[in-house]
């Protein structure tokens, strides 16, 4: 279950609990309990620090073949805790607000690339197609098993996390604008870049993702610009590049480096799969060298870059591919 915030006429804002359930083709969202534009009013407090859900709300929702417990509910109420109560019990470690890591996660290859794009972002800091192919894929577990209406709910609760000089870098690098432009310092420095074509990049990328019928499957058609997407040119159009301090910059760089989660050493791809992508045999492979294994990889490069009409995926398994075995034969 989920909390959804749904835009309202009369009020603002009103609040939904929904469930991603599978329908034998893929994940889909359904409204389980109104909250109204007051999810407090459920919270009854009997005294002292304690609190619990109004159980008319586990009526409703168990009366809908969902049955649910206080500990499902608490972390889709806990926003809403009185400030003084949530203060005392954030310090405790409460299990309903985590849920266990499962045993089988879903392969990164079938995972839509925004979706691991914006992952990497708020995790890493950053966002590096090298890295992105040798990521495992619990990295991405999270997003599995979920409709997609949930897990853009998901990134709205992981975006408030971004400052406010960082929104311009964020949706620059999601939507990876960086492959619209030639020019060499595109990567670290974009405020240089010509701000009317990148204006019309994103809004070209923007739209390309609207009518993705594929990363939008189990949704309900909406008219123009689905609302998920609305944050994201709003986020664009009122952001700036912030004036860049080479200090600030250097120290930035450094925690980026050094977040918690880092992609392991060991890139997650066998060498049978990167003789497949370079299009050899194994032991072929580990006869090359260095001077010819990278002769080979940018004739490979040049066909399967996105730029010249090559699939994105090959592209990064590839590359990650390459760096791994270039690192190894550089030790040998």
């Amino acid at each position: 279950m989920y909390l959804a915030r749904l835009p309202d006429k009369k009020n603002g804002r009103r609040y939904m609990i929904r469930q991603s359930y599978a329908d034998g083709v893929c994940y889909r969202s359904r409204d389980l309990f109104d909250l109204g534009d007051d999810p407090s009013r459920f919270i009854v407090y009997p005294g002292g620090n304690s609190f619990y859900i109004d159980t008319a709300v586990e009526d409703a929702i168990a009366d809908k073949g969902v049955p649910v417990s206080q500990d499902d509910l608490e972390p889709i109420f806990m926003p809403f805790l009185d400030p003084r109560i949530r203060r005392v019990i954030d310090g405790f470690d409460r299990k309903s607000r985590s849920s266990p890591p499962s045993d089988t996660c879903t392969p990164a290859d079938s995972i839509n690339l925004f979706d691991r794009c914006r992952l990497h972002y708020l995790k890493l800091g950053r966002v590096d197609h090298r890295d992105m192919g040798c990521t495992p894929d619990r990295f991405y577990s999270t997003l599995q098993d979920k409709s997609r209406d949930e897990i853009e709910y998901d990134f709205i609760a992981a975006e408030r996390c971004l400052k406010p000089a960082e929104l311009a870098h964020y949706t620059y690098q999601i939507f990876d604008l960086q492959r619209y432009f030639s020019e060499h310092y595109a990567r670290n420095h974009p405020e240089g870049l010509d701000q009317d074509r990148m204006d019309r990049f994103f809004v070209k990328a923007l739209c390309q993702l609207n009518r993705n019928e594929t990363f939008w499957i189990g949704s309900d058609k909406e008219p123009g610009l689905r609302q998920h997407l609305v944050r994201y040119a709003i986020m664009y159009f009122d952001s700036c590049f912030p004036a860049r301090d080479p200090f600030r910059d250097f120290l930035q760089d450094f925690m980026n480096r050094h977040r918690i989660h880092r992609p392991p050493e060991s890139v997650q791809i066998s060498l049978a799969e990167s003789a497949r992508l370079f299009g050899v045999t194994v032991d072929a492979l580990k006869k090359m060298d260095c001077r010819a294994l990278t002769r080979l990889y940018r004739n490979l490069a040049l066909r399967h870059h996105p730029d010249k009409g090559g699939e994105q995926e090959t592209f990064v398994r590839l590359t990650a591919a390459y760096h791994k075995l270039l690192k190894r034969k550089s030790r040998n």
